[in-house]
């Protein structure tokens, strides 16, 4: 059986290059996203599940606080090359506004990790 932080670790590269694959697909072939406010909701959420499962790695693989902050500036980073590389992505142009929703998700989860550290719940046993 697998251990639990090797399937939170799984489970969050997996997100992570879902996340890449969708943002790489030209713009006709994903569904209309309908009002401009729902497209900025859609990318919040989906970094925020990606902070919520990388918090799971962090916490079951025992992660201190100082590195878990170098690792959510890397996923920032991520976020905006994720955002950045669709100007080579037919039909796909980068916008400002979704990079900060994107940035907004990672720095829910991150908040709520900082919470989960300073609660004394850091690491899972």
């Amino acid at each position: 059986m697998l251990k639990l932080s090797r399937i939170y670790i799984m489970l969050a590269v997996l997100w992570y290059i879902l996340i890449w694959v969708l943002s790489s697909m030209p713009s006709d072939s994903l569904p209309p996203v309908g009002e401009l406010g729902l497209d900025k909701i859609a990318h919040l959420t989906v970094y925020l599940v990606l902070a919520l499962l990388v918090n799971q790695c962090i916490r079951s693989n025992g992660i201190s606080p100082a590195k878990a902050s170098v690792l959510y500036m890397g996923l920032l980073v991520s976020a905006g090359l994720e955002e950045w590389h669709q100007v080579f992505i037919q039909g796909r142009s980068v916008s400002i506004y979704d990079f900060l929703a994107n940035a907004m998700g990672l720095c829910i989860g991150y908040a709520l990790l900082r919470y989960i550290f300073h609660s004394g719940k850091g690491v899972q046993s």
